[in-house]
């Protein structure tokens, strides 16, 4: 089944986005960083696992549309989006982990439109799903990083959300 998902995925964001309110629907794709290197400081990086996982996270949105990246000031997410955003020339942008409200304002109707990916932490991702108007989604276990939420902003404060999981490199 997870083979198939980089192939669904550009799919069932379209489908997704057509039939949605007057406004134009917003897509935001949200992940955890993939595995760290260890350690918690800001400057810890990804593991080989997590550099796998994260080139596997690249080949997979190459296609969904992606327009924006956001990422926090923190190592392992910034190499988290590197490859994609290497993929699709893009830069991503860094917001403060902890400065929702700026990121929310990127995000939200009024907001540039596309697909923006949010490369977050495990307290961060839950946190921005349930105020896109996601809901309240289960929290992110530390040692859980294949979780992909994908978001569609239909109105001030209402989204749908999609989770899927995506898989690591075979060990």
């Amino acid at each position: 089944m997870t083979h198939l998902l980089p192939r669904l995925l550009p799919a069932l964001l379209a489908v997704w986005s057509l039939g949605l309110a007057a406004e134009p629907a917003r897509t935001v794709i949200l992940v955890r960083h993939a595995e760290r290197a260890g350690g918690m400081g800001p400057e810890v990086g990804l593991s080989e696992a997590g550099r796998c996982r994260a080139q596997l996270l690249a080949g997979m949105l190459a296609d969904a549309g992606v327009s924006r990246i956001y990422t926090s000031e923190v190592a392992r997410t910034q190499e988290t989006a590197d490859p994609l955003a290497k993929k699709l020339g893009l830069r991503p942008e860094v917001v403060a982990a902890n400065d929702y409200d700026a990121l929310l304002a990127k995000l939200r109707p009024g907001a540039p439109g596309g697909v923006a990916l949010v490369v977050g932490h495990s307290n961060t991702v839950p946190e921005i799903v349930k105020r896109l108007g996601g809901g309240t989604v289960a929290a992110i276990a530390d040692s859980e990083y294949d979780r992909l939420f994908v978001v569609t902003i239909t109105g001030e404060n209402q989204a749908s959300v999609v989770t899927l999981h995506y898989s690591g490199c075979a060990r």
